[in-house]
C-alpha cells in the first residue's frame, strides 16, 4: 500500500462523537426555557394552563385543581361566567380548532366540589389585618388571597348572601346559586371573618383604618344609567339588575306580555331570558348591529333560540302613554358615529325608518356606575370611577380600590383577576415592598408550598416571546375534533331556571385535556436528547426543566428546535 492512499481515511471511525468538539463552529447555541402560552397571557387572572391542563391529561386531578386555585378561587363559576379570551389566543385554533379550555375549568371545579376538596391552608398567621368591603368576584378573589399569604381578614358585604352580582345578578339557569355556595363557603372555611348584611360608605373609612392595616374596596357598580326619554318613579321602567335582583330573590315583577330590553350586553341578554321564563314575550333594541353587541355571540344566541326577538343598531326617540295602560315607543334605525372617541357611543339617526313599538314593561340594561356619591371627599375619582395608580391603591394611602368599582371592564374573570393582583400589592403595602417571608414563617411547608416545589415549570418565569403556532410541530399532535359542552334543548328552557350549559363528562374531558400543546412547556419528552446528531443534549434531573446543552459539543444545527414539539427549545446567538 502507497504512502499516498494510507492517508486516505475509512468511512468509519474508532472515535465517539463527544471526541468531536462542534460547539466551536456554532453561532447559537440551543436554551431550554419556558416560554408563555398565548392562553396565559390571554386569562385575566393569569393562571398557569398549560400546566393544568397537563396534569389532567397526566391523570392528577387534585393537582390539577391546586394550580387552578393557586390563581382563580372560584373555578366553577368562572367555568360558567368567563368570556374565556384564553380560548381565543389558544394555538389550536390554527390547526383543528381551540381546546375547551373554559369546560375543563368547570369540570375541575365542579369535581372539586363533587369531592369536598379544601383549599391550601393559609401559609402563615400574620399580624396584620385588612378589611375587604365587598363580596362580589373582586372582593372575594381579594380575601382569599391575602387570606393564603396569611394575614387576617375581614370581609364585608350590604346583601344576606355572599357573591355580589354572581349572586344577585347572574341568572340561576347560567350559575346555580349551590354552586356560588360551595365555593363561597370554602373560601370562608379559610379562617375568613364574615359580616353579611352591612352596607358601609366613606362614613364608615376612618373607624376601617383605626381597626385594619389596609382596606380594599370593591362594592361594585350597582347604579343603573338611565335614559333621559324614559319616565322616571315608574313602575313599567326599571334598571336591568334591578330586576335581576328581583328574579335572584324568587321576587319577580308583574311583567305583563310584552317586555322591550334596551340594551345590547351581558345584562340585557340575561334580562331577556329571565323575561322569557316569567312567561313574557322579548324584544331586545340595541343600538349596535348585531356582529358589534357588547353581549358574547354564544349569549346572543341564547336568548334568540329561546324565543327572544333581536332588533339592533335601533334606537328609542321618545316615549309615551298608550292605550290599557302600555308604554309606546317611538323608534328608529340608527348607525355608530365612526368619529366617536373610544368608549363612546354617538348614534346617528337614519332618516325615513321610523317604526313603534309597544311595551308592558322596559327594562333598561345600558350599564351601570358605581354609587359614590359620598365618596367625592374621601378619595380622589376619575370620570365615574375610583382612580387607582399601578398598585390599586387610591390617593388614600392603605386604600386600595378594583373591580367594577375601579374599571370599566365589568367582566366576572376580570375582576377576579384584579383582586388577586390588588391582594399582592396589599402584601407588598404591609410587608415593606418585600415579598419574602421571614424565615420563621417558612419553617413549615404547606400542602400548596409541596405542590409548587413538584411543579418547578409553574415557578419559573416565562422567558421571549409566546409561542406562535409556527412553533409547534404538528407532526406530534395528531388532528382531533374539538368539543364544547352540550346545553338543554332551546324548546325545554323557558319552563323553568334549571341550568342550560352540561358539563363534561371524566370522558370527553381526558379527550379535551389531550389536545392541548402544552405550548412553551418542556414535558420532558426526549426528543431533544435522542436527535441531537452531537450528543450535545444531557439528561440532568437535578436542573428545572431536566435537560442541559453541553457548550463543547453544541454546534447551532437546529435539530432539538425542529423536533420540539411545543416551542420549548429556543436558540440563543452568539457573537464570535
Amino acid at each position: 500500500m502507497s504512502d499516498a492512499k494510507a492517508r486516505i481515511p475509512s468511512i468509519w471511525t474508532t472515535g465517539w462523537t463527544d471526541q468531536l468538539r462542534t460547539g466551536t463552529w456554532r453561532n447559537a447555541v440551543a436554551v431550554h426555557k419556558k416560554r408563555g402560552a398565548p392562553c396565559h397571557g390571554a386569562c385575566p387572572v393569569e393562571g398557569e394552563i398549560p400546566l393544568w391542563v397537563r396534569q389532567m391529561r397526566e391523570g392528577d386531578s387534585l393537582g390539577a385543581w391546586q394550580t387552578l386555585v393557586a390563581h382563580n378561587p372560584l373555578p366553577a363559576v368562572v367555568g360558567r361566567t368567563c368570556h374565556h379570551p384564553c380560548e381565543t389566543g389558544c394555538n389550536r385554533n390554527d390547526y383543528d380548532g381551540a381546546v375547551s379550555i373554559n369546560a375543563l375549568e368547570q369540570y375541575l371545579g365542579d369535581l372539586a366540589i363533587q369531592e369536598d376538596w379544601a383549599l391550601p391552608a393559609p401559609e402563615a398567621e400574620l399580624e396584620s389585618r385588612v378589611a375587604v368591603v365587598g363580596a362580589g368576584p373582586a372582593g372575594l378573589s381579594c380575601a382569599y388571597h391575602l387570606r393564603r399569604r396569611g394575614f387576617r381578614v375581614a370581609l364585608y358585604d350590604a346583601n344576606p348572601e355572599l357573591g355580589g352580582v354572581l349572586r344577585y345578578g347572574v341568572p340561576e339557569y347560567r350559575l346555580p346559586r349551590k354552586v356560588l355556595a360551595a365555593e363561597v363557603k370554602r373560601i370562608v372555611a379559610l379562617g375568613v371573618e364574615v359580616v353579611a348584611g352591612r352596607a358601609l360608605s366613606a362614613r364608615d373609612l376612618p373607624e376601617l383604618e383605626e381597626n385594619f392595616a389596609a382596606v380594599f374596596i370593591a362594592f361594585g357598580a350597582q347604579a343603573p344609567k338611565m335614559l333621559p326619554q324614559f319616565p322616571r318613579d315608574d313602575r313599567r321602567v326599571m334598571g336591568g339588575l334591578a330586576f335581576l335582583r328581583l328574579v335572584a330573590k324568587a321576587d319577580p315583577p308583574e311583567l305583563g306580555a310584552e317586555v322591550l330590553v334596551i340594551g345590547g350586553g351581558s345584562v340585557a341578554m340575561d334580562v331577556a331570558g329571565c323575561a322569557l321564563r316569567l312567561g313574557s314575550r322579548v324584544r331586545v333594541v340595541s343600538l349596535e348591529s348585531r356582529e358589534a353587541l357588547p353581549a358574547t355571540a354564544e349569549e346572543v344566541e341564547d336568548a334568540l333560540l329561546e324565543g327572544a326577538t333581536l332588533i339592533d343598531a335601533a334606537m328609542v326617540k321618545e316615549v309615551e302613554e298608550a292605550q290599557g295602560g302600555r308604554l309606546k315607543l317611538r323608534c328608529l334605525k340608527a348607525e355608530l358615529d365612526p368619529a366617536a372617541p373610544a368608549g363612546a357611543i354617538w348614534p346617528l339617526e337614519v332618516a325615513g325608518s321610523d317604526f313603534e313599538l309597544l311595551a308592558d314593561t322596559v327594562i333598561l340594561a345600558v350599564g351601570q356606575d358605581p354609587e359614590l356619591a359620598d365618596w367625592q371627599e374621601s378619595v380622589e375619582l376619575q370620570g365615574r370611577l375610583v382612580k387607582v395608580d399601578r398598585r390599586f391603591m387610591t390617593s388614600r394611602p392603605g386604600l386600595f380600590a378594583a373591580g367594577d368599582l375601579a374599571s370599566d371592564q365589568r367582566l366576572v374573570s376580570v375582576a377576579i383577576g384584579d383582586g388577586k393582583r390588588a391582594a399582592g400589592c396589599i402584601a407588598d403595602y404591609l410587608q415593606g415592598g418585600k415579598r419574602d417571608r421571614p424565615k420563621a414563617e417558612t419553617e413549615a411547608k404547606t400542602a400548596a408550598e409541596a405542590t409548587e416545589e413538584t411543579n418547578a415549570e409553574a415557578e419559573a418565569e416565562a422567558e421571549g416571546p409566546e409561542v406562535a403556532f409556527s412553533d409547534i410541530n404538528t407532526f406530534y399532535f395528531p388532528k382531533k375534533e374539538p368539543r364544547q359542552r352540550e346545553k338543554v334543548a332551546a324548546c325545554e328552557r323557558s319552563s323553568d331556571f334549571r341550568e342550560i350549559k352540561l358539563g363534561f363528562n371524566p370522558a370527553r374531558a381526558a379527550l379535551q385535556a389531550e389536545r392541548c400543546f402544552s405550548c412553551g412547556a418542556c414535558t420532558k419528552c426526549d426528543n431533544c436528547f435522542y436527535f441531537c446528531p452531537d450528543m450535545a443534549i444531557v439528561k440532568d434531573p437535578s436542573l428545572p426543566l431536566q435537560y442541559q446543552v453541553l457548550d463543547q459539543y453544541c454546534k447551532g444545527c437546529g435539530c432539538c428546535l425542529a423536533e420540539c414539539p411545543r416551542g420549548a427549545v429556543s436558540a440563543k446567538e452568539e457573537s464570535k
